[in-house]
């Protein structure tokens, strides 16, 4: 298994800057994602890991390798585009095939690695199909097939489930979770997808304008967010304006536009002037008996959305708008709604 190591990568287009000094280190057999909006620079360090663009400065490491000037065939680093890009005339044992002639190993060599990279996606019945017979999904197995056959140092996945529909896209993100774990390769993998990179990755890079925002577990990215721009890509939150009016060991008191809220103290160097973050899933409707619980806000419901398994309400406090989800949805909720914030789930933020 290989570690990849990016040191001080930057990359300009003209006058363009792209990539500004990005130091990654990505384990052996790790899941990596690359996350952030359109246009942040993911694809194209996806790409540079890949060797199909080479950094104005810095440098790629595969272990202890300098790869930073070579070619993708000789760092055998192997890409899945968002296409698949299958060959339409070849069947589906002749497209993952197609990279193990390239490398010339001898035929029984190859109908071993063939067996192993079909019977690991699951595609061993569908092995003399042509890819217009095959499913979306099936063309995603089909092109992972193809690029693991080789034993690639570094799996690069770019966008793999964008071209598919959003229940096939949930059941794909599992299956290429249980394909890359099983197969141990280092996986690096590009989405603007948060629900995405949320349910299947090991660690995250959240990028934006060509900068490292953060990295660490969803567990960290989601209820440690280091910036606003992070709690705010990274699945949906409550951003407040806040002002820190008392602080001890344990608690920070901070006036906000919906009232003065406790949160819990876990940063010393936080300055007077705070971004809050809360999640709307993390507010709770109140229950009798709650009246003096810390951290309970009253409002007006403006607006509710059913979402299936949950509701979206919109909650007016003073002249600022909460948005909570609800867990068993509320039909017909009142005009006049009571929540209660547990402090660990009021987070602070630098602005």
């Amino acid at each position: 298994m290989t570690a990849v190591r990016l040191e001080h990568i930057t990359k300009t287009f003209g006058q363009a800057l792209a990539l500004s000094d990005i130091n990654l280190q990505i384990g052996a057999g790790e899941l990596f994602f690359l996350l952030g909006p359109s246009g942040c620079g993911k694809s194209t360090l996806l790409r540079i890991i890949a060797g199909l663009h080479e950094p104005t400065a810095g440098r790629v490491w595969f272990n202890d390798t300098d790869v930073t000037s070579l070619g993708t065939e000789k760092r055998n680093a192997v890409m899945c585009f968002q296409s698949y890009a299958l060959w339409p005339h070849l069947t589906v044992r002749q497209n993952v095939a197609f990279g193990l002639k390239l490398r010339e190993m001898d035929k029984k060599a190859q109908d071993q690695k063939l067996h192993e990279a079909l019977q690991l996606v699951q595609m061993l019945d569908y092995a003399e199909r042509k890819p217009n017979q095959l499913s979306g999904g099936q063309q995603q197995r089909v092109a992972l097939a193809r690029a693991m056959a080789v034993s690639p140092q570094c799996l690069l996945l770019d966008e793999p489930l964008s071209n598919l529909d959003a229940k096939l896209r949930s059941e794909m993100r599992s299956e290429i979770r249980r394909i890359c774990k099983t197969a141990g390769f280092t996986t690096v993998y590009v989405t603007h997808d948060q629900k995405e990179a949320l349910s299947i990755a090991d660690r995250i890079a959240v990028l934006k304008d060509g900068q490292l925002c953060q990295v660490g577990s969803p567990a960290e990215l989601y209820h440690q967010p280091a910036s606003a721009f992070v709690a705010d890509f990274v699945g949906q939150t409550n951003l407040l304006t806040g002002q820190i009016i008392q602080r001890d060991a344990q608690t920070v008191r901070v006036q906000t536009p919906v009232g003065c809220l406790t949160a819990c103290s876990r940063a010393a160097d936080l300055p007077e002037h705070v971004t809050v973050s809360i999640r709307p899933e993390q507010i709770q409707l109140a229950r009798p008996g709650d009246e003096n619980k810390e951290n309970q806000l009253a409002g007006r419901v403006v607006e509710s959305t059913f979402l299936g398994e949950a509701s979206e309400h919109l909650l007016q406090i003073n002249q600022q708008t909460l948005r909570i989800i609800c867990t068993p949805p509320q039909f017909d909720p009142p005009k006049e709604l009571r929540v209660n914030i547990a402090r660990e789930s009021v987070v602070l933020l630098t602005r």
